[in-house]
């Protein structure tokens, strides 16, 4: 906001998906920054970056308030900048409009805001330390009185307290920083066009319920959350923007049931902002019954637009809303409610007709902990009559035609994306009681097919799932399915081979269950005797191409008109095939938005590489334009996804210490500091990760506890050609001139990686491969050796001295490890072992080992009497047996910088952890409170996770006791078993930094949470706990700011229970889930079946 009264000042060149709202709103004082950043930073986002900027309030006068116009563009802006200068605490108007977009942002929780100090130092701001700005804030109380003086202060120390930037006088970047902020503001201006462009159609929904078109009744639609990703504020801000052009009148109203329960003339403050916001001037309201009157007189007759946000009770809403007589024919009233009951309750108010809608979440997973959970709500383009005609043959069970359905077309046509949105469909849920999704692809893994199935059919799996054979788990998945109207879809099959194992799987009576394929290749469809005819997807249209692009660059949204010719040639480039489509349309979309950049874009086309597969050849093509914009740095560590199978499950983390063992991750140049530690190589990798996912390139699989970081990853088959392709292209020369090459001959899958510069190489085997060693280059240096899915000791026998050689071994990830064969590797950095033919493990000589796994615990071996150096570099232990012998290397700080420990069985007390410093995270397994009593005295002070699996006797004394470890973050506890029936889940004060909660299989009846306990709980998940029923929760959980999971433990005989609830004072924007969960003795049928057969 300008002080001199300059005039109105708006971008109007974009497009909005809301037409009235505003993308930035920019704060200033102008006769301290115009002409220089503030003039400068809105031609960067207003006519560089096309945004919809507001700037300044016309004719505004030094003695003026501030203008309605002013608060109606403050209310209906999507960020803020604010721009605060030496000056700025001298102007009211600042601090009023200060005041007033902390209050429609709340706090810059739910919307953006961007502080930026101007030649000023924030402190100064914030404290109002200077001689004027303590001389202007005496002015201002002695004007304006102590209370709105102290909302001042309060403004001004909270944006103070928001990330920001800070433009220091005579340095001479000022022009960095502009950009910075800019860059910025677009980035997150993307971030929110993509998430309301998945809402989309859920606005058109509620535009069908308020039925706009109708101008005779009246009616009221009230909006619930449940499981909704924004708070439904900001959608039905967005929607009132979207729809109050087709008023004469509208008003917006925020916290309705706040204002009324917090003030006596709550209401006519209410009544007198209704009368404001529809143009009635009125100095003052004297009584509720007189502003009723001056609502009916001045409105009876409009058509208006009214929106009650946060009504919490059918009292409030009357107060507003009584009658069908205060507004004319053809109003609409929209009220936002935690409480969806509110209106199902009074379907009829004094003649109002009403609805109610519940925003859903737009990218939530279904299914159970597998890796082929199917994404629900995926705006799709196109793909109608491919729906309908699929859904039809589904429902057709007539035995003679068979019971497979399939969808056939080349890679990256659309199969899975159709397939997705049938399983996915209100059809298929009613039709199938019983679904579940596997992805087959090229090198068919049927175990890893059964494990899938298995996931989606069954409530929890175990982690010892694995030992059990191919067959045992074919039967598994047969019985589950056994007696049921089934779906499967079998995703991705490439040849006839893997249909000959995966067939045994279903039932020779499928009593009405069907499967649905997707295959490239139509003979497989037919040698399948699938329904016909087979479904076979065609490539889109141009018109098709061009929505399909403009969704993915403009969140649906207009394209500019001279970017529309130049956009639709660059779609058309991609010959109907969405995979390229998307692709290409996420690189358009991060790159300046002007017909010149744009051009330049589409003369790269001609000369990407052209491969030799003609089909895959234009689809290639476009894919190395994804590739072509990645930073130099970041190309690497990209191409060395090539070494993993297809579909495989990437573990983020051994995929991070991967490349930083390779030498992927360059350190940050800073000058007079020493060399980056493994801890914040690991930091940059993560970003490196992330930069990966933010474009598309790899898939999220699964997320950590925190609902934040990943967890696991993976990439499409078509992306780890290009991976592929690029590393062992010879005009290559990212990456050091590595190389990739691919064995075929040692086993069913292996991968070679060979740096010819630094003549180094890395082996990954995947499967049995007991040759693997004649394989590696005479003269090459082994650094990695990377085993999975091996049923032998592939490091045994002549390959045992072979190993012995490979001093410069950094990385050992096996199956089946000797005890003694790890000693001569001194270099080594990482081991992880997933299976063990012997209980104990020598680490004597490692010392430069860092990470030391086993999925089954393990004993150390080390001479107690030979200790003389520390393991310095060792921060990862898990999972080991804590006997006599770790303890005295424990007591004798011999891990002086372990980070994770993991434990198992104990047969010592816990007391020999204090020692540990810089432990972070424990882990606790197969543990009792008898032998192994948990005390807040055993636990280092720094902890920020625990987890407690299979830990017998836990109670709330032992709960206490964590929620006094003053660090703690994360606590998981997996099927624990209480003592007591009632668990006290914290006093006061206690867990005061726990963010996240999970409990899973916790054999307890109700939980228990005194207040100020867990006070920055940000996610609570409750998982199948016998015995606990969601009204059994502490309040807090259901009604404070958490995200909320809850799947309830139910008994019942044979199906599948689906329960939803929602409930009332749930904060917005916040969620609860409830996943459907089969009894227990649902389990136990296998095993009732079998004794039947033996019988």
């Amino acid at each position: 906001m300008a002080d001199n009264g300059a005039a109105l000042s708006s971008s109007s060149s974009s497009s909005s998906l809301s037409e009235g709202m505003y993308d930035v709103f920019l704060s200033f004082r102008g006769e301290d920054t115009r002409y220089i950043s503030s003039d400068s930073l809105y031609r960067k986002l207003a006519e560089n970056g096309n945004l919809k900027v507001f700037r300044d309030c016309p004719g505004l006068k030094l003695s003026d308030p501030i203008k309605s116009t002013l608060v109606e563009a403050i209310k209906g802006s999507r960020m803020f900048i604010v721009m605060m200068s030496s000056n700025y605490v001298s102007s009211s108007w600042c601090l009023v409009e200060l005041v007033e977009i902390l209050k429609y942002s709340n706090n810059g929780r739910n919307r953006a805001v961007f502080p930026v100090f101007y030649h000023v130092e924030p402190s100064e701001v914030r404290y109002q330390n200077s001689v004027k700005s303590k001389e202007a804030m005496r002015k201002h109380e002695e004007r304006y009185g102590k209370d709105t003086v102290a909302a001042w202060e309060s403004a001004l120390s909270t944006i103070c307290g928001l990330c920001g930037q800070h433009i220091v006088k005579n340095k001479g970047y000022e022009t960095e920083v502009i950009d910075k902020i800019a860059e910025q503001v677009l980035a997150k201006n993307r971030e929110i066009k993509q998430l309301l462009n998945r809402f989309y159609s859920q606005f058109e929904e509620v535009e069908s319920l308020l039925d706009l078109k109708s101008r005779n009744t009246l009616r009221m639609v009230g909006i619930y959350e449940e499981d909704a990703e924004i708070d439904k504020t900001t959608f039905t801000l967005e929607l009132y923007y979207k729809i109050k052009h087709e008023f004469k009148e509208a008003s917006f109203l925020l916290g309705v049931s706040k204002t009324l329960e917090e003030s006596a003339d709550g209401l006519k403050n209410l009544q007198k902002a209704i009368l404001s916001d529809m143009g009635v001037k009125v100095s003052t309201v004297d009584c509720t019954s007189t502003g009723s009157s001056e609502i009916k007189r001045r409105l009876r007759h409009k058509r208006v637009l009214l929106v009650l946000n946060d009504v919490d009770s059918k009292m409030h809403l009357e107060l507003l809303a009584r009658s069908g007589d205060l507004f004319g024919p053809g109003s609409r009233i929209i009220i936002t409610t935690e409480d969806k009951d509110l209106l199902d309750n009074y379907p009829v108010i004094d003649g109002v007709e009403t609805k109610t809608y519940c925003i859903r979440e737009c990218d939530e997973f279904e299914g159970n902990k597998s890796s082929n959970h199917v994404v629900k709500g995926e705006y799709v383009v196109g793909l109608k009559k491919d729906f309908n005609d699929v859904i039809k043959q589904l429902m057709e069970e007539d035995s003679r035609d068979g019971n497979i359905v399939s969808i056939v077309g080349m890679g990256g046509i659309g199969k899975t994306t159709l397939a997705r949105k049938i399983y996915n469909s209100d059809e298929v849920k009613k039709l199938f009681a019983c679904r579940a999704w596997a992805t087959i692809s090229k090198d068919c893994r049927e175990k890893e097919v059964f494990k899938s199935l298995l996931n989606c059919l069954k409530s929890s799996t175990s982690k010892h799932e694995d030992s059990s054979s191919e067959e045992e788990l074919m039967q598994k998945v047969r019985k589950c399915l056994t007696g049921k109207k089934y779906l499967i879809v079998l995703d991705d099959i490439w040849d006839t081979k893997a249909w000959a194992t995966l067939k045994g799987c279903f039932p020779e009576n499928n009593d009405g269950g069907m499967i649905l394929i997707t295959t490239r290749n139509d003979q497989v469809a037919y040698f399948l005797r699938s329904k016909k005819p087979h479904h076979k997807l065609s490539f889109m249209d141009k018109e098709e191409s061009w929505k399909l692009f403009c969704n993915e660059v403009f969140c649906r949204e207009k394209c500019p008109p001279k970017l529309e010719r130049i956009g639709r040639s660059i779609a058309n480039t991609c010959s109907g095939l969405p995979l390229a489509i998307k692709i290409t349309a996420g690189f358009v979309a991060k790159t300046k938005r002007s017909g010149d950049e744009w051009k330049r874009i589409k003369k790269l086309l001609p000369h990407l590489r052209i491969v030799e597969d003609k089909e895959c050849k234009k689809m290639k093509e476009r894919l190395m334009l994804s590739y072509d914009d990645l930073p130099e740095n970041i190309k690497p560590c990209f191409l060395y996804l090539g070494v993993f199978p297809e579909d495989d499950q990437i573990c983020a983390r051994d995929l991070i210490r991967l490349w930083i063992t390779e030498g992927l991750i360059e350190e940050p140049i800073q000058s007079g500091r020493s060399k980056a530690t493994p801890a914040e190589l690991e930091d940059i990798g993560e970003q490196h990760l992330k930069e990966l996912v933010d474009r598309n390139l790899v898939q999220v699989s699964q997320r950590r506890s925190d609902d934040k970081g990943v967890k696991t990853c993976q990439i499409h088959d078509l992306i780890r050609e290009l991976c592929i392709s690029e590393s062992k292209n010879p005009d290559n020369n990212n990456n050091n001139a590595r190389r990739l090459s691919f064995p075929k001959d040692i086993g069913s899958y292996a991968c070679l990686v060979t740096c010819s510069q630094s003549r180094t190489c890395s082996l990954f085997v995947y499967g049995d491969a007991e040759g693997w060693s004649h394989h590696i280059p005479k003269g090459y240096r082994v650094i990695v050796l990377y085993f999975k899915g091996s049923k032998m000791d592939i490091i045994s026998g002549k390959n045992a001295g072979f190993l012995k050689g490979l001093k410069s071994l950094r990385i050992l990830r096996v199956e089946f490890p000797d005890p003694y064969r790890f000693y001569p590797l001194h270099r080594m950095h990482i081991l992880h072992i997933l299976e063990h033919s012997a209980e104990d493990i020598n680490i004597e000589g490692l010392k430069q080992l860092r990470h030391l796994r086993s999925r089954y615990a393990v004993h150390l071996l080390v001479d107690e009497e030979g200790v003389k150096e520390k393991m310095q570099n060792l921060q990862t232990l898990c999972y080991v047996h804590l006997d006599s012998r770790l303890e005295f290397l424990l007591d004798n700080g011999y891990f002086p910088n372990l980070r994770t420990l993991g434990l198992h069985s104990a047969e010592r007390k816990l007391s020999c952890l204090r020692r540990l410093s810089n432990l972070r995270e424990l882990k606790l397994e197969h543990m009792t409170s008898k032998y192994v009593p948990l005390d807040k005295n055993v636990f280092p002070s720094n902890l920020t996770k625990i987890t407690l699996s299979w830990y017998v006797g836990f109670s709330t004394k032992a709960m206490n006791a964590l929620g006094q470890i003053p660090t703690l973050q994360i606590l998981k506890l997996y099927e624990v078993q209480c003592m007591e029936g009632i668990l006290n889940c914290g006093t006061e004060r206690s867990f005061p930094r726990l963010q996240v909660f999970i409990m899973k299989k916790v054999q307890v009846k109700g939980l228990t949470l005194e207040g100020g306990a867990m006070p920055c709980l940000q996610r609570a998940v409750f998982h199948e706990c016998p015995g606990l029923k969601l009204e059994y929760l502490p309040e807090q959980m259901r009604s404070s700011g958490c995200n909320l999971e809850f799947s309830e433990h139910v008994e019942q005989r044979r199906s599948w229970v689906v329960k939803t609830w929602s409930f009332q004072n749930m904060n917005k924007n916040k969620k609860v889930m409830m996943i459907p969960i089969m009894m227990m003795m649902m389990m136990m049928i296998p095993m009732m079946m079998k004794m039947m057969m033996i019988d």
